[in-house]
């Protein structure tokens, strides 16, 4: 049986999982060890892809000093972006969950840009209790947010934040996509009236609390601390990885996601930890974390689409979880 991450028989596709099926290489396993040697001069004795990934492909080199990760970044991502991460990372170095690069040599191959990290050994926080992990990562994310207040950085070239579009802009483009590729039947309305009325609610609290706070801390975060980028090991947070999607945001919008990462996790208990340990925010900030995080649940609307701008074939699937999202309390991993 197939599992994500396996490699066809000729070594050029790796299986993406039943929702996407097999997917080119980048690099090939044997072309790796050639760029590991060639550009970094690490003679790694064989490279695993690692399957955790989803925007990047992301190899393990086993060598013999110690093992490395070998980044290659999607194409959409430029070698400008790639410098203005390593500055944030090494913001963060001190911080020693933070995993930063062994080096800033990035050669661009193909049109993908690599980076070399040393291999931090945990398990995903997939398989984490998700109580724990917020108890664990909140005053992570403290430390985190008072150091990137000190960095005197522009935004991320190619970036925003996710309060720049209105939530109505947003959602328009890809309503039309999804109406044109499933039909204007019932259930496909029905959960499109939902978000109709969702977003123009959202854009009126956001819209409010920037009128009201125009101070409010704004500043660089890591903008995907999911559970597979958390890495533990017996039971401790020991990495931080894929600082990919690193972008000036309120901080209070970071904030938000993890306190409605899980069902479970309650977010008065996230916002107590992150101001206990000395998060940088105002306590009235706490009303903003369910609309940031029902915001950030409209961020992934730009997965509904490819790049042609027509529904993908899991759009109407992802339409359900939208709407259960921005009915409820989110969940964002």
């Amino acid at each position: 049986m197939l599992s994500r991450g396996d490699l066809s028989a000729d070594g050029l596709h790796f299986y993406d999982g039943p929702d996407w099926g097999w997917q080119p290489l980048w690099l090939t396993a044997d072309r790796v060890l050639e760029v590991a040697h060639e550009h970094y001069r690490v003679d790694a004795t064989g490279a695993a892809l690692l399957s955790e990934g989803l925007l990047n492909q992301s190899w393990r080199l086993h060598c013999a000093d110690h093992d490395r990760v070998l980044r290659v970044s999607r194409t959409e991502r430029t070698l400008e972006q790639v410098r203005y991460e390593d500055r944030v990372v090494a913001a963060w170095s001190p911080i020693r969950q933070v995993v930063a690069p062994e080096t800033d040599l990035h050669p661009v191959i193909n049109g993908h840009v690599i980076t070399v990290y040393p291999f931090c050994d945990g398990v995903p926080g997939t398989g984490i209790d998700p109580v724990l992990r917020a108890r664990q990562l909140a005053p992570v994310m403290a430390q985190l947010h008072r150091r990137a207040l000190e960095i005197d950085l522009p935004q991320r070239p190619g970036a925003r934040s996710l309060d720049d579009l209105a939530a109505t802009d947003q959602w328009l483009p890809v309503r039309s996509a999804v109406i044109d590729r499933f039909g204007d039947g019932p259930e496909i309305l029905a959960d499109v009236a939902v978000v109709d009325a969702a977003v123009a609610e959202l854009d009126e609290q956001v819209a409010g609390w920037r009128s009201d706070h125009p101070d409010a801390p704004r500043a660089v975060v890591h903008a995907d601390l999911n559970a597979r980028n958390q890495l533990y090991r017996d039971g401790r947070l020991v990495g931080i990885i894929d600082t990919d999607d690193c972008r000036i945001e309120p901080l209070v919008a970071e904030v938000a996601g993890l306190a409605h990462s899980d069902p479970a996790v309650s977010p008065r208990q996230v916002w107590q930890d992150y101001l206990a340990a000395g998060g940088p925010l105002d306590p009235s900030a706490e009303q903003m974390l369910l609309p940031f995080a029902r915001l950030g649940a409209v961020g992934e609307l730009q997965w509904f689409t490819d790049d042609d701008g027509r529904a993908t074939h899991l759009a109407a699937e992802q339409l359900r979880n939208l709407v259960a999202d921005l009915g409820g309390r989110p969940a964002r991993g």
